[in-house]
C-alpha cells in the first residue's frame, strides 16, 4: 500500500473522530505558554531541573499538558489555524510525523542560541522544524541467573536455547518498529527493504513467549521469570530492577542501539512562539541539559554537557547508536501493521 509523503489534515481528522477537536488543556496563564510532558518521575524531574527555573527568571506560567504523542499531534494537526498548544514534545515516531506534516515553525540559532552546541543529528533529521532535548538508547535485558549463554548482540535473539523464553514489543508499542529494522538488519535488509526482517521475525516466532505491551509488562516478566530475555527495551526500566537487587543485566548490542528521543516542536501559528524559543533555548543550555540528563538517566543533545554517577556509566556513547529512516518506515505503517498482525503475531 502506498501512502502520500505528507499526513493529510483528513487523515487525522480520522483518526480524531472519538476526540473533540479541544482537548482537556491546563489553563494558559497570562504571560505564559501551554507544551507537553509526560507524566510520573519524568514530569517532576523535568519540572525541577528545567521548568521551575525558566518561570522564575522570565516570571511566567508553563502549563504542561499530560497525555498520549498520538492525542497531542492529533490536538497539533486538527488545530494547526490557532494552536491550542503552542509547543509539542514528541517522541518518535510521532515527532517525525509532525515534521512531515508541517507542524512546526523552522528553528534557528538565532532565536534560540543553545542550538549551536546541540550535535547536528539531534537537529537535522528533523528539517530544523525541531530539536531533541535527550535520548535514550535501546538494547537488551536478560536475567542473570535464566540465560546461560548472555546475548551480544540482536543475531543472538534467534539461540534456539532462547524458545520460548524471549519477549518483543508488540507491533505499535514503543521499540515495535525499532524490532522490525534491526531485524532486517540483521538479514541484509533495511528501512526500504523490510521482507528479510519478517522472514527474520518469524522464524524467531519460537522463542517469543508473548509480545509485550509497554514497558511495565514487560519487566513484570522478566521479574517473575515468565521471561528470560527482553528485546528492544530502554535502558531505564531494565536499571530499574537492577537497582532493586534483581539478577537482571541490560547490555546495548555491540552491533548498534536504536535510538528513542523526545523534541520540541513549536506549533506554526502559535502567538507565543518567541516565548516557546526562549524556553528550548533555557531546556538546552549546559546546566539544564546536565539536571535533567543525570536526574533521568539519559543522554544530552547540548555537546558541552557532561553526564556524572550512573548517568555516566548507563548512557551510550553517540557511535553506539544507530538512527534509522523514520522517513522510509512511516509510509509503511498501516500495512506493516497489517502484515505484522498476520504474519507475525497472528
Amino acid at each position: 500500500m502506498t501512502m502520500s509523503d505528507a499526513f493529510s489534515r483528513r487523515h487525522f481528522l480520522g483518526a480524531a473522530s472519538s476526540l473533540t477537536v479541544g482537548l482537556a488543556l491546563p489553563a494558559r496563564a497570562a504571560g505564559g505558554f501551554t507544551s507537553t510532558v509526560f507524566g510520573g518521575v519524568w514530569e517532576k524531574n523535568y519540572r525541577a531541573a528545567i521548568v521551575d527555573s525558566f518561570e522564575k527568571k522570565l516570571g511566567v506560567k508553563v502549563a504542561l499538558k499530560l497525555g498520549t504523542a498520538s492525542e497531542w499531534l492529533t490536538n497539533g494537526m486538527v488545530n494547526r489555524a490557532k494552536p491550542e498548544i503552542d509547543m509539542l514534545l514528541l517522541p518518535y515516531p510521532d515527532s517525525i510525523k509532525a515534521v512531515r506534516a508541517g507542524i512546526g515553525m523552522p528553528l534557528s540559532p538565532d532565536k534560540i542560541p543553545n542550538i549551536r552546541n546541540v550535535h547536528p543529528m539531534w537537529f537535522d533529521q528533523f528539517r530544523k522544524e525541531a530539536v531533541g532535548l535527550d535520548y535514550v538508547a535501546y538494547g537488551i535485558a536478560y536475567r542473570t541467573d535464566l540465560v546461560k549463554k548472555p546475548p551480544e548482540a540482536w543475531s543472538d535473539l534467534w539461540d534456539p536455547a532462547l524458545k520460548g523464553r524471549v519477549t518483543v514489543p508488540n507491533i505499535g508499542v514503543w521499540g515495535s518498529w525499532e524490532m522490525l529494522v534491526a531485524a532486517a538488519r540483521t538479514r541484509g535488509g533495511d528501512e526500504s527493504n523490510l521482507d528479510p526482517g519478517f522472514k527474520a521475525l518469524r522464524e524467531l516466532r519460537p522463542n517469543i513467549r508473548r509480545f509485550f505491551s509497554g514497558s511495565t509488562d514487560a519487566m513484570q516478566m522478566l521479574d517473575t521469570g515468565e521471561v528470560s530475555v527482553v528485546a528492544m527495551t530502554t535502558n531505564i526500566p531494565a536499571y530499574a530492577l537492577i537497582d532493586s537487587g534483581k539478577p537482571v543485566k541490560f547490555v546495548f548490542p555491540k552491533d548498534g542501539s536504536m535510538v528513542g528521543m523526545v523534541s520540541y516542536h513549536v506549533a506554526r501559528n502559535t502567538a507565543n512562539a518567541d516565548l516557546c524559543m526562549q524556553f528550548i533555548d533555557h531546556a538546552l543550555s549546559k546546566e539544564c541539559q546536565e539536571a535533567f540528563c543525570n536526574a533521568v538517566i539519559a543522554g544530552p543533545t547540548n555537546r558541552l554537557a557532561r553526564l556524572s554517577g550512573k548517568a555516566a556509566e548507563r548512557v551510550p556513547a553517540l557511535d553506539q547508536l544507530k538512527l534509522f529512516d523514520w522517513a522510509k518506515v512511516i509510509p509503511q505503517m498501516s500495512e506493516i501493521t497489517d502484515r505484522w498482525n498476520q504474519e507475525i503475531a497472528g
